[in-house]
């Protein structure tokens, strides 16, 4: 079997083009993707430590989806995972969003609204520095 080449110089700049159009696409494209992802925080700006009981699973789960609706309605971040130790002891919410303060003041109302919350323990973290207090429904912290 025998291949012709002789088509070979007009195509190859067709495809060359095509290659570095393919290329600058997803430099330009992609490229953005990747700097919004890299501006997201790798750690949670604010931590809470809550105490877990098997039988409160579906409040628990009410509660994190009113936290959720909040936090991306007040555009203060996100709430991340939500984590359950195998033992139902305990239990963590993760939030990440640029300011632990703002968070927080998003979330302490839907906080302090649950029962399950009261002496839960928020941790605020500013960089290298956390700030960890508990929750208590008479309206202090």
């Amino acid at each position: 079997m025998r291949i012709d080449f002789h088509l070979e110089n007009q195509i190859a700049p067709t495809m060359r083009r095509k290659i570095v159009v393919t290329f600058l696409c997803m430099a330009l494209f992609g490229g953005s993707t990747a700097l919004e992802q890299s501006s997201k925080p790798l750690l949670p700006v604010m931590m809470i430590h809550f105490d877990e009981y098997p039988k409160d699973r579906a409040r628990i789960m009410a509660l994190e989806n009113r936290l959720r609706s909040a936090i991306k309605h007040a555009d203060v971040g996100e709430l991340g995972e939500t984590e359950f130790h195998i033992d139902g002891s305990d239990g963590y919410f993760y939030m990440y969003g640029p300011d632990p303060d703002r968070m927080y003041k998003v979330a302490a109302p839907i906080l302090k609204s649950s029962k399950l919350m009261t002496g839960a323990e928020v941790t605020k973290y500013y960089g290298s520095r956390a700030e960890t207090f508990v929750i208590r429904r008479d309206g202090v912290r």
